[in-house]
């Protein structure tokens, strides 16, 4: 007869307690490592019409040192018409998952309805902490539209502890067909590695597979270093900024452009610090010196005015643009701007996102004979983001400020620039025309 033995108290607990550790902590890796696809109707995505041809560097009559996209018609010649490019900003997939549905519904109704020719992305598009099978999901979604899209990081990328890296995203996107990405580390005139995950060039061709435009792609980072923010004498936490062997490196992209007759234009997330030259005055604030009212631009709500435009002194506004919230550039101003305006025989602008309730075309003053260099924000794209409405800005529930740019580039290097508002049946504004400022 056996004898009957029992499991000690103490040891019943320690294995109570392993069982609700293991549980908990295979509940959380599910929770942060789980995948978190959105929902896709694969059934209504189809490849819209498209006569873009991609060359590789020094292939077919590509003679630049980058990618090159060009039109060609059925017979092979090469299509001159004017560059359609869609820029999308600040979609934030994120864990909200309605808004990420309205958000693709919306992206697929202005493919479908412009055609573009190639599409830009200025940053912070897959946020999820759960993002990879968004990522992989979000690329498929573009290849099976058959588009050619570029892309810069935001500073959400990667920005949560459980999120996909920054490097790792770029990865998984360069390795599909019409994803023109490249997180090669470039170097700079002087032979320094250049700083940053993406920057990269695609260019544009036109007749005789000459040169229309480069379309430069920059990481601007997430925020400043703790080391660069002591060197630098700015505050912790403040967002980063382009590195001087970056500036190098874009002078001598531009630099090839101006040499073969074309301009440029550059795609970042985080605005540079002189896009702030136009901002929102709450009511009752007053006007600082050097800084005059826009005039035309009070907010109402209520029936009652809640605040205005005002513009730095030497700067200028195209109508109907506007920054409803502070512009959320670096603290440290590292001359970029000044960089361009001195290349501006090769620039045309440089166009970011970041700000999800501003859309200002802002540029200085230039002389006659001359174009700006423009200083131009996206507009938002995604609904998971705070809008002009829930910002307070407005008693209007749809005035959400939510869609995108359009910018058609011509044979000449000028260029149109029109803003899109999903919440406006989608009807076109313009910005800029012929490379000038539009007026009404």
């Amino acid at each position: 007869m056996g004898i009957e033995t029992k499991t000690p108290l103490k040891k019943k607990v320690i294995i109570s307690v392993c069982i609700a550790l293991f549980v908990i902590i295979a509940a959380l890796a599910i929770l942060l490592y789980g995948p978190q696809p959105m929902h896709v109707d694969w059934n209504k995505i189809h490849p819209i019409e498209s006569n873009v041809t991609l060359l590789a560097p020094g292939e077919g009559g590509n003679q630049t040192d980058a990618p090159a996209l060009v039109k060609l018609n059925e017979d092979g010649s090469i299509d001159t018409t004017p560059w359609r490019v869609l820029q999308f900003t600040d979609m934030h997939y994120s864990e909200r998952m309605a808004e990420n549905e309205r958000t693709l519904d919306n992206f697929l109704k202005a493919i479908y309805q412009e055609k573009p020719d190639y599409v830009t992305f200025t940053g912070d598009i897959v946020t999820s902490i759960r993002g990879r099978s968004r990522v992989i999901q979000f690329a498929e979604i573009m290849e099976k539209l058959g588009v050619y899209w570029s892309y810069c990081l935001g500073n959400h990328e990667g920005d949560q502890f459980f999120a996909l890296s920054r490097a790792e995203l770029m990865r998984i996107w360069e390795k599909y067909p019409h994803a023109l990405l490249d997180d090669d580390v470039k170097k700079s005139p002087s032979g320094e590695s250049v700083w940053g995950i993406g920057n990269y060039v695609v260019n544009l061709l036109g007749d005789n597979y000459s040169l229309v435009q480069s379309m430069i792609f920059m990481d601007s980072g997430d925020a400043i270093t703790d080391a660069d923010a002591k060197r630098l004498g700015v505050e912790k936490g403040s967002y980063d900024y382009l590195k001087p062997n970056q500036m190098d490196w874009y002078k001598a992209q531009v630099e090839k452009a101006i040499a073969a007759g074309a301009k440029t234009m550059l795609f970042i997330h985080i605005p540079l610090v002189e896009h702030g030259n136009v901002k929102y005055l709450p009511v009752g604030e007053a006007v600082e010196d050097g800084w005059s009212e826009v005039p035309g631009s009070e907010l109402t709500k209520g029936g009652n005015v809640i605040g205005r435009l005002v513009l730095k002194d030497g700067w200028n506004l195209v109508a109907g643009t506007a920054n409803y919230e502070g512009c959320c550039s670096s603290d440290y101003n590292n001359g970029m701007y000044d960089l361009m305006k001195s290349l501006r025989n090769g620039v045309n602008g440089v166009f970011n996102g970041h700000d999800h309730i501003n859309n200002s075309v802002v540029y200085e003053d230039y002389a006659a004979g001359e174009t700006p260099v423009y200083l131009c924000y996206g507009t938002c794209s995604g609904y998971a983001t705070y809008s002009l409405y829930s910002n307070g800005k407005t008693d209007d529930p749809t005035n959400l400020m939510k869609g995108y740019s359009i910018i058609e580039i011509k044979a000449d290097s000028s260029f149109d620039f029109y803003t899109v508002w999903y919440e406006k049946e989608y009807e076109r504004v313009p910005r800029i025309v012929n490379g000038l400022p539009y007026v009404a």
